[in-house]
């Protein structure tokens, strides 16, 4: 395989993991939230997104879990942000792929 000429296959397959991760609707939308704001708490986020306290809670932890997060209690709050904050080009890179005017 080309690919793994030019990325280690260890980075490549935490890539696959990762995408694979954020490959649905609630999280790709969790991570485009995530992008314009540097970190948010579990309650702006759910507010934001309308989601149900147990549904964000569900879509947060698989996300953190997973590597895709990180977090930071700071009092009652549960701060949340990008773990790798460049993750942000990957919806710059869906919005000019999928944009019909080429």
């Amino acid at each position: 395989m080309i690919l793994t000429e030019r990325i280690d296959v260890d980075k490549l397959n935490a890539a696959v993991n990762m995408l694979k991760v954020i490959s649905h609707p609630v999280r790709l939308a969790i991570v485009d939230l995530l992008t314009n704001n540097k970190q948010l708490t579990v309650l702006e986020i759910q507010e934001a997104l309308g989601l149900e306290q147990a549904v964000a809670s569900q879509h947060l932890t698989l996300m953190e879990d997973k590597g895709v997060l990180r977090s930071e209690k700071v009092g009652r709050n549960k701060f949340v942000a990008l773990r790798f904050p460049k993750m942000k080009n990957i919806i710059v890179c869906m919005e000019n792929c999928c944009n019909e005017d080429h």
